[in-house]
């Protein structure tokens, strides 16, 4: 659904000892993302998730990779894999799509005046026929969160923050074909789902009949809030935020979270307004999609920036209180 064809990259380690310094010089090469995780000392006193600006921003800049004005994908992450099910064509399976020029960038599709930010869990591929069974783990995730840097206003201006519904998509999104995703209510207002394989999707067997080159295509969840009004030609720079986990579908047994077998990303797509239709992305189509890493146990935030780079550093987007 989201094709963002850009173009693979070489691989890339950096070693933990430069992390750090990365982080500084806004463009992070990581080859594990950083551990960016909540404890008690991150919760609000209503006990919502709070996070610090330090742990917002290396979250941000762990997702953006630039490099002459374009972001090309990082390659697929050996601890995180990549998404099952997702031909090798589509550009974004293996990293981020995102451009310095936001509002060039879509120019083509004529006037853009709508935003919808979205999310997408997937089985977690390391090879063919290597997609792993975890029919006791959800996704619990809270709100997604938009926020872009106004031209217009020279200030963050917060666009969205908006529950996230939506399917169980195929996982190569062949005719948008899409099902029931088992959908599940949480504490504090969050919400959960389950994604993959065999019914845990909530479709009919878990796989479409089709096969790409890691395997049998299944189901994964993608989730997408309603549009809302954003004039992208006074857009400078956006990030899309959300903070996801792995749970217990019953009981408390976290054996089958704990085979990191769930990775996740983020991102956003431009509309031409809030009620025009689906039309094979000839006058919508995607702006951004974030980096994908492993969902684990502990609560992490899951971005994606799109616009100048080194743009967080000099201006700051707020942190979003989820």
């Amino acid at each position: 659904m989201h094709l963002f064809l850009n173009k693979r990259i070489t691989s890339v380690v950096v070693r933990i000892a430069f992390v750090a310094l990365m982080v500084v010089l806004g463009s992070c090469f990581a080859h594990n993302p950083p551990l960016i995780k909540v404890n008690a000392a991150n919760t609000s006193s209503s006990g919502k998730l709070s996070f610090t600006q330090a742990q917002y921003e290396a979250a941000i800049n762990w997702d953006f990779a630039g490099e002459n004005g374009k972001f090309p994908s990082n390659p697929s992450l050996p601890s995180a894999g990549y998404p099952c099910g997702v031909p090798n064509g589509y550009g974004w399976k293996f990293g981020i799509s995102s451009n310095e020029n936001v509002a060039g960038d879509i120019a083509g599709r004529g006037l853009q005046l709508a935003g919808a930010g979205y999310d997408q869990v997937y089985n977690a591929c390391t090879g063919p026929n290597t997609r792993k069974s975890m029919p006791n783990a959800r996704i619990e995730f809270t709100d997604i969160v938009v926020d872009y840097y106004s031209i217009s206003q020279n200030t963050w201006v917060r666009a969205v923050k908006q529950a996230v519904g939506g399917s169980a998509f195929t996982e190569d999104f062949v005719n948008n074909e899409s099902t029931g995703a088992d959908y599940r209510g949480e504490a504090q207002e969050y919400n959960s789902v389950r994604s993959g394989i065999g019914n845990a999707a909530g479709n009919a067997g878990g796989s479409t009949g089709r096969s790409v080159q890691d395997g049998p295509v299944g189901y994964n969840f993608h989730g997408f809030p309603n549009r809302f009004n954003i004039r992208w030609s006074d857009v400078k720079a956006v990030v899309v935020s959300q903070a996801m986990r792995c749970i217990p579908h019953q009981g408390t047994d976290l054996s089958d979270c704990n085979k990191l077998g769930y990775i996740a990303n983020v991102g956003i797509d431009s509309w031409a307004t809030t009620t025009s239709p689906f039309d094979g992305f000839v006058t919508h189509g995607g702006v951004s999609g974030g980096r994908f890493k492993p969902v684990t146990t502990d609560w992490q935030i899951f971005t994606n920036y799109t616009g100048p780079k080194g743009f967080v550093g000099i201006k700051p987007p707020p942190v979003p209180q989820f």
